[in-house]
C-alpha cells in the first residue's frame, strides 16, 4: 500500500501531514512506499516529518522509499545531504 502525498509539506501543513503520516504508518506492511510525486513545496517542517516518518519505520525494522519524487523535492533532499537518508525514486 503507497500513500499518495500531495499539496505542501510545510509549516501550515503539518499538523494534518502528521496525522495523516501516522495513519499511514501503523497500517503500512514493510514493502509500502510514500509516492510523493504530488508534493509542490517542502520546507523544514516537511523534511522533518519525513525524517521522523523514517525513524519510525526504522524502529519497526523497516525502511522508507519515497517514490515519484519531483525534481524540486529531489534536490532539497541533496542540498540537504539527505539523499541517502531518505533514498528516491
Amino acid at each position: 500500500m503507497a500513500l499518495s502525498i500531495d499539496g505542501d509539506l510545510t509549516i501550515r501543513h503539518a499538523a494534518r501531514r502528521r496525522e495523516q503520516l501516522l495513519t499511514w504508518l501503523a497500517e503500512a506492511g514493510p514493502d509500502d512506499a510514500l509516492d510523493v510525486a504530488g508534493v509542490a513545496a517542502c520546507d523544514s517542517s516537511g523534511l522533518q516529518l519525513l525524517l521522523a516518518l523514517r525513524l519510525s519505520r526504522a524502529r519497526q525494522g523497516r525502511g522508507l522509499v519515497l517514490c515519484h519524487a519531483p525534481p524540486a523535492l529531489a534536490e532539497l533532499l541533496q542540498r540537504c545531504g539527505l539523499d541517502g537518508t531518505l533514498p528516491h525514486a
